[in-house]
């Protein structure tokens, strides 16, 4: 019954069908979870005389007079004057052929709506009821609906009271009846109706609440289920010689930080167990993730397993490569790399000792996990910075493998407790909180585009002390929809002018993997000592030289973005500078999210910020992948409810719900157990 297409609904075609769906409402079950974002009590009634203009506001009165007016274009609209004990208010409309009659003088009605300044002040287009009028909707407390184009209240409301009508007390039970009764409810029916149409605003929001709660519980439920599946695998107990997590450690140019420390003592003890890890670390940009991981393929390769790190990106895994290679290589284990761009005869060499397991660790980007690339012995499984990686992929990834390898993902992007509750809520999380000591200070400063000579001054002195840079746009190349500079065209000129005398390259993600390669390398090398490119650096390069990071149009990136941008720099020893040049139409939300940044490096802090600015899919990167769309929980306004629910999911096995209810609810139900 809930999946049933809303277009055999009466009153639905295969246009309004086609509109509801930009709602993300395709079946009955998804308009009964349509709820409400707000309700208009129409009890409460503000006197003409109090109107403040951009306000919402109900005001009651009588109708004095009505009649059609022409623009100074010739087009009509109709208006109506509303009288109360305070004053007069006019009403105003543009399609009137259905409402022109019905007000009459004397007519007694409420009228509802935004008030503005329109020839005096109005309400353009109000919601009307007709006091006098016995077939007037007269519900003093009506839903206001998230709309689409075509879509009006009163369209939604009917479809809305249709399906409570034919469905409402059908619909399976969810929540346990004793939650139900604790929250006053008799059953989910009920919940559904009361959301939709409830007695006052608080009932409405309590039931919404509820329905959060069920739609949180549904979604613990499954992580519940997968985790348990998960830890009923066979694994791959590791326990490496004597000494030899130690010598890698000793090897170390620096010591570890606490933090990293005891991340290492709980994968050390994962990898041990016959259980295969399943596990989150997560630190903010700098916090030494990579050596964690390094230390674990040492523990793995050590007790005569293979391991795979998996990155995003060429850049990014070339970085690791290098950074890792020079790590393990002391201790005598062997490490390859594997991109897109690695060529056919290093591809062949580099897959044959795979086979024969002359190989140790591979480094490389999702070309790792091509049918022909055959790892015998994998034992651990790394991904670093896959946000993007949702539960389903991963458990795509990790099924048909017995014993099953160790999984660990890693993210520098930090996330409210939260939203990694929901992304990462079947993996056990450990946070890196504790920088390595030694790195300089990084300062922040917000410039107007018209300052960019003093920045360019300021970035030539730099550089001439032998210091590196990277300047960033948004854009790859010239748009005719927007007004931004380009990392082409600025590159083309940037290279021409003072700052080509010190060595400029380019980078974007358009770029053949051999170029891009050849031009990081460059810059890791200091053969150039400018990097002009777009958000493609946002993860990967490490560069301690670089020193000064330039964002153009910052005002057009995310906190988040921008948070992982200014990682670039301060990873040395020296003090580095942090430009972010805004435009002179930067909106407020825009001003905001820079100053935000300008004002703190916690990067849990950023992520908090911007997700209360954003939403929860833009922040994690994940709208498209990891993030469930949830139809009615908040992940700002309800987080009281998600160890509710956690503990709710803890009470027994529901798979048959989980079955039942998710699929339709998140659209899809791709994971292999289930």
């Amino acid at each position: 019954m809930l999946k049933t297409d809303v277009r055999y609904l009466k009153g639905v075609g295969p246009a309004r069908s086609r509109q509801l769906s930009k709602l993300g409402i395709e079946t009955i079950g998804d308009l009964l979870l349509h709820v409400p974002r707000g309700y208009n009590d129409r009890r409460l009634i503000t006197p003409v005389q109090k109107l403040v203009p951009g306000e919402e506001a109900n005001v009651s009165g009588t109708i004095v007079s009505s009649g059609y007016l022409k623009s100074r274009k010739g087009k009509r609209r109709f208006e109506a004057i509303l009288k109360d004990d305070t004053g007069d208010l006019k009403l105003t409309f543009f399609h009137f052929r259905y409402i022109a009659d019905k007000l009459s003088t004397g007519t007694q009605v409420i009228a509802s709506g935004k008030v503005e300044i329109f020839g005096g002040i109005t309400i353009v287009h109000p919601e009307l009821v007709f006091l006098d009028e016995k077939t007037s909707d007269t519900r003093f407390v009506i839903p206001v609906y998230p709309l689409t184009a075509g879509i009006t209240q009163g369209v939604m409301r009917k479809l809305v009271e249709a399906v409570l009508e034919m469905y409402a007390s059908a619909m399976p039970e969810v929540l346990p009846s004793d939650v139900l009764e604790s929250m006053g409810w008799k059953n989910r029916g009920e919940i559904v109706r009361k959301v939709h149409f409830p007695d006052d605003p608080e009932q409405g929001e309590r039931a919404r609440r509820t329905l959060a709660l069920e739609e949180l519980f549904i979604h613990q439920a499954l992580l519940n289920h997968i985790r348990s599946r998960a830890s009923q695998r066979v694994g791959i107990g590791m326990i490496p010689p004597d000494g030899s997590l130690a010598k890698f450690v000793s090897g170390l140019p620096y010591s570890l930080t606490g933090a990293q420390q005891k991340a290492l003592d709980v994968i050390t003890a994962d990898l041990g167990r016959s259980v295969p890890m399943r596990r989150l670390l997560q630190g903010d940009v700098g916090s030494g993730k990579t050596v964690v991981a390094a230390a674990a393929c040492t523990v793995c390769c050590k007790s005569g397993y293979q391991a795979v790190m998996v990155a995003p990106t060429e850049v990014l895994a070339s970085q690791h490569y290098r950074t890792v290679s020079l790590m393990l290589e002391p201790v005598g284990i062997r490490c390859g790399l594997l991109t897109g761009g690695t060529k056919a005869s290093d591809r062949k060499v580099l897959l044959e000792s795979l086979k024969d397991g002359s190989l140790d660790v591979l480094i490389g980007t999702h070309a790792v996990f091509e049918d022909r690339v055959v790892i015998p012995g994998m034992g651990l499984c790394i991904i670093d910075e896959q946000h993007k990686f949702g539960v389903e992929q991963r458990e795509k990834l990790l099924s048909g493998r017995e014993p099953s390898p160790h999984f660990m993902l890693m993210s520098a992007t930090p996330i409210p407790r939260t939203l990694a509750m929901t992304v990462y809520g079947d993996l056990d999380m450990t946070v890196l909180d504790e920088m390595p000591p030694g790195r300089g200070i990084t300062t922040t400063r917000i410039m107007n585009r018209d300052a960019r000579n003093e920045v360019y001054q300021f970035l030539m002195d730099r550089l001439v002390s032998g210091e590196r840079a990277y300047i960033i746009y948004p854009l790859r190349e010239t748009s005719e929809e927007l007004d931004l500079k380009d990392a082409n065209t600025s590159f083309e000129i940037l290279k021409r002018g003072p700052l080509g005398d010190f060595g400029i390259g380019l980078l974007t993600g358009a770029m053949k993997p051999e170029d891009k390669l050849t031009v990081t390398n460059r810059f890791v090398s200091g053969e150039i000592s400018v990097l002009v490119s777009t958000t493609v650096v946002e993860v990967g390069l490490d560069v301690p030289e670089a020193t000064i990071i330039v964002v153009a149009h910052a005002d057009r990136f995310g906190l988040s973005q921008l948070h992982q941008l200014r990682g670039r720099i301060g990873r040395g020893g020296r003090d580095s500078w942090c430009f972010l040049m805004k435009d002179k139409g930067c909106g407020a939300e825009a001003a905001r999210r820079l100053d935000i940044l300008a004002s703190t490096h916690n990067g849990f802090r950023i992520a908090e910020q911007d997700l209360k600015l954003r939403g929860p899919g833009e922040v994690a990167g994940t709208r498209q992948h990891g993030v469930p769309v949830f139809r009615i929980a908040s992940l700002i306004d309800d987080t009281d409810l998600f160890m509710e629910a956690a503990n709710l999911a803890n009470r027994g096995s529901f798979l048959k719900l989980i079955k039942e209810e998710y699929g339709w609810r998140f659209r899809g139900l791709d994971i292999p157990e289930l």
